[in-house]
């Protein structure tokens, strides 16, 4: 019997602690894959391209860490500017404010970059 309740103890113990350990491990997958480079860019949307427009003007680049500007900080991107639409998000791409509401990727960088408060 006292065998019994000690496995049942640790049972518990161990599925509590597997729980707590869950959202850490579920958030960690999730910034991970957030921070990967989309491959494709959604189809019928508008794209910002770096050669164009806004684009140009603001050096628009696909990757962030390409990019040559003075002004870019590591660790800066897209993804975590305030002027990227999350909302209206579609695998990897998003529109984006300054360049006029063209699908931009969540891991290019511009010289309007500012961090989201």
């Amino acid at each position: 019997m006292e065998k019994s309740n000690l496995s049942r103890r640790s049972f518990f113990k161990f599925a509590v602690a597997a729980a707590a350990i869950v959202p850490f491990i579920a958030k960690a997958t999730k910034s991970f894959a957030a921070d990967a480079c989309p491959a494709t860019a959604p189809a019928g949307k508008a794209l910002a391209s770096p050669t164009e427009g806004m684009g140009k003007t603001l050096q628009y680049v696909l990757d962030a860490k390409t990019a040559k500007s003075p002004k870019y900080k590591a660790g800066s991107k897209c993804g975590s500017c305030k002027f990227y639409n999350v909302a209206k998000a579609d695998g990897g791409y998003a529109p984006c404010t300054m360049m006029g509401m063209k699908y931009v990727t969540n891991c290019g960088w511009c010289t309007s970059f500012a961090a989201k408060v």
